[in-house]
């Protein structure tokens, strides 16, 4: 039961990290019993927001309704290969009021998660091939599912995993050796000091062999032929990363991690920096959790990295963790507390702080964030879970006082998983 309970709110976490490079991959079946089975989760969400629209000074209250059903399809074939998949079910289509950016007018609609092969080769070797994803944390290297092929070398306390990928691919002609593709290389070092402490590391090279521009067109407007420039477009090569340290000491698990992205790759001046620290601290009544980080030279966190307001990749975030345009420091302290076996609250307060290469009006200054999350298991499989956010940004002189005010934004979400 706690369980089901803890998932919501420890996800938001920047300590809910994936333990391996893989993981993520859900629903790997073990063993090699053939056959396949069927899981997922739905969830049906309430979201109202109160001054998202920043162009009026007067509050105003916009809300709507979302759903999504997932199902997982896991199957074994004789043998030992495994084939994963998981389709998404997305609906918009019963809001109350339309939200300000218009997503809510989106039709019924299937997409692909991911989709994948794995085959053993040994007993230590395997095989992954397909729409592969590689969670490496929430912070960084959280991506789309990008077509993958994986070696997983897993010797027990050290696991490394060599890996290729093909981020976008010229599907005009046939391929040949000048196909304009986006390659990405990567290998994931996974060692195991000892029970308590485990390192890992993500890095990757980025080859980007796409044409820099678009080829000039010729067009007819009022019946007169008008040429049309190429549009440049960057070149994304370079290298980026991260290495992560997690373990325990006495009763506080600890977790810091660094990234690196290079210029180009982040469409920056500069080389990208960022990086966090977090202590979560187990307590016989509430568990305090405490994180402070920065980000610096247009870094940006992977969206699910966060809280309610800032980051988490929820209805109700307003900003994620980093600025394109410099630097950010945030720090933020978590306390959770288990009710009874059924009934857990979380409270977040975070304060971010931000600097930029060029100043402006309008740009955010610095932001206060309260808010907090109540989760209720009702069966095994069925939970309530309640978020409530209040977001206080300032910002830089000469920004029209309509910004100045609060975001405050809440979801209500009834979660299922079978």
């Amino acid at each position: 039961m706690k369980k089901v309970l803890v998932a919501g709110a420890a996800l938001m976490l920047a300590g809910s990290l994936a333990s391996g490079a893989s993981a993520g991959n859900s629903g790997e079946v073990p063993g090699e019993t053939a056959g396949i089975s069927l899981s997922g989760d739905a969830r049906v969400t309430y979201v109202g927001w109160s001054d998202y629209d920043r162009s009026t000074s007067d509050t105003e209250y916009s809300d709507y309704f979302e759903s999504r059903v997932s199902v997982n399809f896991d199957a074994v074939a004789t043998g030992g290969t495994a084939v994963h998949a998981r389709l998404y079910f997305d609906d918009y289509g019963f809001n109350d009021d339309v939200p300000w950016d218009g997503n809510g007018d989106a039709q019924l609609g299937v997409s692909t998660d991911y989709a994948y092969i794995q085959v053993p080769l040994t007993e230590t070797l395997s095989v992954k091939a397909g729409r592969l994803p590689l969670n490496f944390s929430a912070f960084y290297a959280g991506e789309i599912r990008a077509t993958r092929v994986q070696l997983i070398h897993d010797a027990g306390n050290f696991k490394i995993i060599p890996w290729i990928g093909v981020a976008d691919e010229d599907s005009t002609d046939l391929d040949n050796l000048d196909d304009n593709d986006f390659m990405q290389y990567g290998i994931i070092p996974i060692l195991k000091i000892n029970d308590a402490w485990t390192v890992k590391g993500y890095f990757r090279y980025n080859d980007d062999q796409r044409a820099w521009a678009t080829d000039p067109s010729v067009e007819t407007v009022g019946g007169v032929e008008v040429t049309v420039p190429a549009t440049p477009r960057n070149d994304k090569s370079g290298f980026d990363g991260s290495i992560q340290v997690s373990g325990t000491a006495g009763i506080a698990n600890l977790t810091a991690q660094v990234a690196y992205a290079a210029a180009d790759y982040q469409g920056t001046e500069d080389d990208g920096f960022g990086g966090f620290v977090q202590a979560a601290f187990s307590t016989p009544a509430i568990t305090p959790v405490v994180i402070a980080g920065m980000t610096q030279d247009g870094f940006m966190a992977w969206r699910d990295f966060g809280f309610v307001m800032v980051g988490g990749n929820e209805s109700t975030t307003v900003v994620d963790v980093g600025n394109k345009d410099g630097d950010l420091a945030f720090g933020a302290l978590v306390l959770m507390h288990d009710i009874s076996d059924r009934f857990s609250v979380q409270g977040n307060l975070l304060y971010a702080s931000y600097d930029y290469d060029t100043e402006a009006a309008g740009q955010i200054d610095s932001a206060v964030e309260v808010s907090g999350v109540l989760s209720y298991a009702l069966s095994e499989s069925t939970s309530f879970e309640y978020k409530l956010g209040y977001l206080a940004p300032s910002y830089t002189d000469g920004t029209p006082d309509v910004l100045e005010d609060a975001y405050i934004g809440q979801v209500l979400r009834m979660n299922v998983e079978f």
